[in-house]
């Protein structure tokens, strides 16, 4: 690649040069441009190095694939004179020897800026059959001058390259906290966070006739925060903005800004909630005295009957999550997901879990839409499981559980359960898998997901305390729109 730049510049210059000194008449149509830019760029395709097992499965093997350059954009920020991709190239593919097209305004000539021998700068012809390394810790400098060979800009120029498999989890293991192995029942969730503002996340357990609260920041230290009445009222728990409400021992609902102070919400109206259920963007959902779904759009103070389409004898009464999900399709709402199981004793030969799901649209004057039960006998239902916990993240809902319950078979804790289509179908999904040293006795867990992307969870049994994430969650978003 090593084309020296000034003997194209003489070239170039005595052509013009040559041309203008002709005499012909058609010497008045030639326009030697004085802007320039580049207008595009674009890969070709790239080397990437794989690893696979040998044909005996005992020893790492590696290959090379090819990765379509012209499948990943390029944006061009010609304010910033940047150029890079947003989308980065698989991990170990190769930016040291790369072909690219490089396309510029007016026919502008395009050199490469870099340091010779000597450490001095130095310009290099572009050629578009040369392989360019991209490979430096900084920024590749291309230069674009006009065809007056007077004006230029330059321009940094990034192929960037994951370091990491963006669907590999990575599990961070915390000290084991000794209380949370009194608990013989515990919801875990995340409430309050925004923007970069980190979620709280909070543990709820029984303990007796108590709930007892637990705090857990995001270094995973952990304390109790407060105790409210009712053994069971760590079940009740939801997360709906900066707050966290709960169904006390005595039938009320309690709601909390931090875990520490609790004030009681008063309740008007005929239509009165028994128990929480779930929590949604804009309102809180549960359960009335005769077991059909109610909700509230006034943080629990004002409460109407909800729509059913199906049975109430269907909806879960044990172990209840929800998760969450903007609309693709509307400009405002959500699908709200409700998952739990019904009481062993009223239904011992269930073997799945209920899974009920609602849309809520916001947008003035919409249609007001009823809980359908999903539940679908197509073989791919989430198992009925002891201590069930589940939450949406990222686009999926995830769900973890105890031993089966009823005439379910499921062992504790195997895997993490996943389902893409909003709770109707579940299935093992390697990207996402309990970390190698869980230790899933059988005995209480819980797990709930920040807004950070990390799942937490939480053991009763040994009290280990557990965070990790898939990569590409973690991964910031960078700008891909600019203006001249």
């Amino acid at each position: 690649m090593r084309r020296i730049f000034r003997p194209v510049v003489i070239l170039l210059s005595a052509a013009f040069l040559a041309a203008s000194c002709l005499g012909d008449d058609d010497t008045s149509d030639i326009t030697y441009y004085s802007d320039t830019a580049i207008t595009s760029f674009s890969l070709g395709t790239l080397n990437r190095t794989m690893y696979t097992k040998t044909s005996d499965g005992k020893r790492d093997s590696s290959y090379i694939g090819e990765v379509d350059g012209s499948e990943y954009k390029f944006y061009i920020d010609q304010a910033g004179r940047r150029i890079y991709n947003a989308d980065s190239l698989p991990v170990r593919t190769d930016n040291a020897h790369v072909i690219c097209n490089i396309g510029t305004k007016n026919g502008g000539l395009a050199v490469i800026e870099y340091k010779n021998t000597a450490g001095e700068d130095s310009l290099v012809y572009y050629d578009s059959t040369d392989s360019l390394d991209f490979s430096g810790a900084e920024p590749m400098r291309v230069r674009v001058y006009a065809n007056d060979l007077e004006n230029y800009r330059t321009y940094q120029i990034s192929v960037n390259v994951h370091k990491e498999n963006p669907d590999s989890m990575n599990w961070h293991y915390f000290d084991a906290y000794e209380p949370f192995t009194r608990l013989d029942g515990m919801k875990a969730v995340t409430f309050g966070g925004s923007g970069d503002a980190q979620d709280r996340l909070l543990l709820l357990g029984r303990s007796g006739d108590e709930t007892v609260v637990y705090g857990i920041d995001a270094d995973g230290r952990c304390g109790e925060l407060s105790r409210i009445s009712g053994g069971e009222a760590y079940a009740t728990a939801v997360a709906k903005g900066d707050s966290v409400y709960a169904t006390t021992g005595d039938g009320t609902i309690a709601r909390s800004a931090d875990g520490r102070a609790w004030d009681v919400v008063t309740v008007a109206g005929s239509v009165k909630p028994a128990r929480l259920m779930a929590a949604g963007e804009r309102r809180l959902y549960g359960t009335d005295a005769d077991g059909r779904m109610v909700s509230s759009a006034q943080a629990g103070h004002g409460w109407t009957a909800d729509g059913m389409a199906a049975d109430a004898d269907g909806l879960p009464t044990g172990s209840v999550s929800c998760g969450t999900f903007a609309l693709k399709t509307y400009g405002e709402g959500e699908r709200v997901v409700m998952i739990g199981n019904r009481a062993t004793g009223s239904h011992p030969e269930d073997s799945v879990a209920m899974v009920w799901s609602k849309l809520e649209e916001y947008a003035e004057n919409s249609e007001r839409h009823s809980w359908m039960h999903v539940n679908e006998d197509n073989g791919m239902q989430l198992p009925r499981l002891e201590g069930l916990a589940a939450a949406a993240c990222g686009d999926v809902l995830v769900a973890i559980g105890g031993q089966g319950l009823g005439t379910s078979h499921a062992k504790a804790y195997s895997q993490i359960y996943v389902s893409q289509d909003n709770g109707l179908t579940w299935s093992e999904d390697g990207r996402f898998y309990l970390p190698a040293g869980f230790n899933g006795t059988g005995a209480a867990a819980a797990m709930a997901v920040d807004n950070k992307g990390f799942i937490w969870i939480i053991c009763g049994g040994t009290g280990e305390v557990w965070r990790g994430r898939l990569n590409r969650m973690g991964w910031a978003d960078q700008k891909t729109s600019f203006t001249e």
